[in-house]
């Protein structure tokens, strides 16, 4: 029996664009949210730009209330875990930024996991990402254990081999209903 998962796409977005400037911050970053949100979540996709981060991930529950619920504990875990590093009025401004909606089949994830693994290249951070150490693609393309949801990924795509072919063939091409808002 196949089981059942519950989609989402996360969106933080913020205007200030001297978050996440820092080597040492991005990590710090990553590093936090992969601790508390892996707990009850599958990871499936991330990438973190400076002042934005988004991401996919799967989880086995689901009620009315879900969206709500993982929008009070991601802000919930940034407010607690960044303040050291950030401003308060930063942790705010970031919280408050949050978005999540949820994905309804396997080909939104598929286009939505391709915005984000190509998104430092359509807005000119790097000039190929495949190379941009904050995302999720390098460990999803390889064969090495991570701790994101690989299998499951892969499984979308018809394998790992496909998940790469589709990267590749169609690296610069852009869905309308998929564009990132």
């Amino acid at each position: 029996m196949k089981e059942q998962l519950n989609l989402f796409h996360i969106q933080i977005r913020t205007k200030q664009l001297n978050l996440f400037k820092f080597r040492a911050e991005k990590f710090a970053f990553l590093n936090i949210w992969r601790t508390y949100l892996q707990q009850e979540h599958k990871i499936c996709a991330y990438v973190l730009l400076p002042g934005r981060f988004e991401c996919v991930i799967a989880t086995n529950t689901y009620n009315e209330t879900q969206v709500e619920l993982l929008f009070g504990k991601i802000s919930q875990i940034l407010s607690n875990k960044m303040k050291g590093s950030w401003d308060e009025s930063d942790v705010e401004q970031f919280c408050s930024a949050i978005r999540v909606a949820p994905l309804l089949t396997e080909k939104d994830c598929i286009y939505r996991i391709f915005d984000i693994h190509t998104l430092p290249q359509k807005i000119g951070i790097t000039t190929d990402y495949r190379a941009y150490p904050y995302s999720s693609y390098q460990a999803l393309a390889s064969v090495q254990a991570t701790q994101l949801a690989k299998v499951l990924v892969w499984q979308w795509f018809g394998g790992r081999m496909r998940f790469a072919a589709f990267h590749q063939a169609y690296a610069g091409w852009k869905r309308n209903d998929y564009a990132i808002v």
